[in-house]
Parts: C-alpha cells; sequence; structure tokens
C-alpha cells in the first residue's frame, strides 16, 4: 500500500467520521472504512440491518469512494461539480487518485446532503 493512497484513505475516513453520530460504523479497518444506517427496514420480505450509506476501500490503482445516496435518489445529483464527475465510475462509486484539497471539500458536500436525503428518507 503506498503513502498516496494511505493519504487519501485517511482524509476520506476523517471526512466521514462525524457522521458516525447517526450511522452505524460496519468496517473500521486499515483499507477499509464503511457506514449504514442505524435503522433497519424491509424490502420485500427480507429484512436489513441498516441501509449501506459510504465506504471507503484502498483498492490496487485508486481509492474507492462509495456512495449510495446517488445511487438511490441520484434525481438529487444531476448537477455534481465538475470535480467529482471526473472521478465518477459506475453509478456510485468514484476513483480518487491524488490528494485534492477542492475534492474533498466537494465530497464533504455531497455527504452533507445525503445524510439529509436519508434523514428525510427515515433511514438515518
Amino acid at each position: 500500500m503506498d503513502d498516496i493512497k494511505l493519504n487519501i484513505y485517511n482524509e476520506l475516513v476523517k471526512i466521514l467520521k462525524p457522521f458516525e453520530k447517526k450511522l452505524d460504523v460496519r468496517t473500521d479497518g486499515k483499507s477499509k472504512y464503511e457506514l449504514t444506517s442505524k435503522k433497519k427496514f424491509v424490502i420485500g420480505k427480507k429484512e436489513f440491518d441498516g441501509m449501506f450509506f459510504s465506504s471507503v476501500i484502498i483498492q490496487k490503482n485508486f481509492v474507492g469512494f462509495y456512495y449510495f445516496p446517488i445511487y438511490t435518489h441520484a434525481h438529487e445529483f444531476k448537477d455534481l461539480p465538475d470535480n467529482l464527475k471526473k472521478c465518477l465510475k459506475g453509478k456510485s462509486c468514484f476513483h480518487i487518485k491524488k490528494p485534492d484539497k477542492e475534492l474533498f471539500v466537494s465530497i464533504k458536500q455531497l455527504l452533507k446532503k445525503g445524510s439529509e436525503i436519508y434523514k428525510k428518507a427515515g433511514w438515518a
């Protein structure tokens, strides 16, 4: 694991830490950190312990920032800042390859919006 990816990982975990008050930490390791909602819910006949919110995982060539509100409420995120759009791969995964203060600010704003969406939906 190289220092650049570790620095990115640590910065993203630091950004996610304030959300621990309203969400559950499912994984808190050296290369993976994951938050889910605390409330149980049912889809169909299956019960879930919580709705996935976000995670950070060190991958081979990047640090993955996985953000589920952009998947569940895509219409709320049509106006992503360009710096986030460049990192978005697929529907809810961002590949972060270098530390970028402006990108981290955009991620903070993204997380705040997602937290509000989860609260309105009754998931957090």
